[in-house]
């Protein structure tokens, strides 16, 4: 076979190939509402970090797969960061703003690649470390026309980089609330 026919075959195999490298998973929704302080269940007050004052923290109420979580956010040392609660008090994740810049050249080349498979021309709008489940992924919140409520956040695996999920982000309201 000459060169010039192996050229549409193999062609075609990356194709495949690129395309395949994405799961196709269907997107969840999270519904975030920023509420007040005396939005918060007594178990989730009680938990809060006692080094702070209250006005030192924004909270939302977060909505996914049928469970409440409340997301308490703080600023230290100029570092921004989030603890989210069950309604029992009980801590599912802490998350550390991080600069997608920062993060590791191969993990970064894996996060460009699925973003750029499914929103071509997205938009970072954030990125975080996050610990839950004695485990460390990472989120990345972006902009895209085509997602079904304008944002999304893209969660890898912190580590190895491989793709778990989509999430649809819908906020009810983003002022900041005390």
């Amino acid at each position: 076979m000459s060169a010039g026919k192996l050229i549409l075959p193999v062609f075609l195999f990356f194709i495949n190939a690129c395309a395949s490298i994405v799961p196709d998973i269907p997107h969840k929704t999270e519904i975030e509402q920023s509420i007040r302080v005396k939005d918060l269940p007594p178990k989730v007050l009680m938990a809060l970090p006692k080094e702070y004052g209250r006005k030192e923290f924004t909270y939302k109420r977060k909505l996914k797969d049928g469970k409440v979580s409340y997301d308490v956010d703080y600023e230290r040392e100029g570092k921004k960061f989030s603890i989210a609660y069950d309604e029992q008090g009980r801590v599912l994740e802490e998350e550390k703003k991080v600069e997608f810049s920062d993060l590791p050249p191969d993990l970064k080349i894996k996060v460009e690649k699925v973003l750029s498979a499914y929103y071509p021309g997205y938009r970072i709008v954030l990125t975080e470390e996050v610990y839950t489940n004695n485990e460390k992924l990472l989120e990345i919140f972006f902009s895209h026309p085509k997602t079904k409520t304008g944002f999304a956040e893209a969660v890898f695996e912190y580590q190895t980089g491989v793709f778990r999920e989509f999430i649809n982000i819908q906020m009810q309201s983003i002022q900041t609330l005390y």
